[in-house]
């Protein structure tokens, strides 16, 4: 608190007449060292963002098998933060181990013949010949 005290009398503008009246930073500190410290609250500061309550987090274990699909996730429990915050969240689309940066591989989901094989693929090249795209595919 002595610090603000100290950064208010700073803030003011400085006159002859004030300076004389103002007492040093040395006298304001040995004052301060001489009157008992009591906690006050701060209302001056305002945290920056909401804090969360800190409380303990115990996922209630599921009683029936319909409760247990409720509960199923694609993704394993070390990567998701156990934090409350995300107790009521349900991650669906998690991160999973799935990308191979192969040549084959990209080949074999987006290339040419994969294409002629599905119907979708097929109208996706002939879009892309009618629009005369010199790649048609990988």
């Amino acid at each position: 608190m002595n610090a603000f005290r100290c950064l208010r009398l700073a803030a003011r503008p400085c006159s002859a007449t004030t300076a004389s009246l103002r007492p040093s930073i040395g006298h304001l500190i040995s004052r301060s060292s001489q009157r008992p410290t009591t906690a006050r609250p701060l209302s001056l500061l305002a945290p920056r963002r909401p804090i969360l309550p800190t409380t303990t987090f115990h996922p209630n274990p599921p009683s029936t098998p319909s409760a247990t699909l409720e509960f199923l996730d694609l993704v394993p429990k070390s990567s998701i933060s156990a934090h409350p915050g995300f107790q009521s969240l349900q991650i669906r689309c998690g991160p999973r181990d799935t990308y191979n940066p192969s040549h084959l591989v990209r080949k074999r989901r987006h290339g040419f013949l994969a294409r002629l094989k599905s119907k979708k693929g097929r109208k996706l090249l002939l879009r892309r010949i009618k629009k005369g795209r010199w790649n048609l595919s990988h």
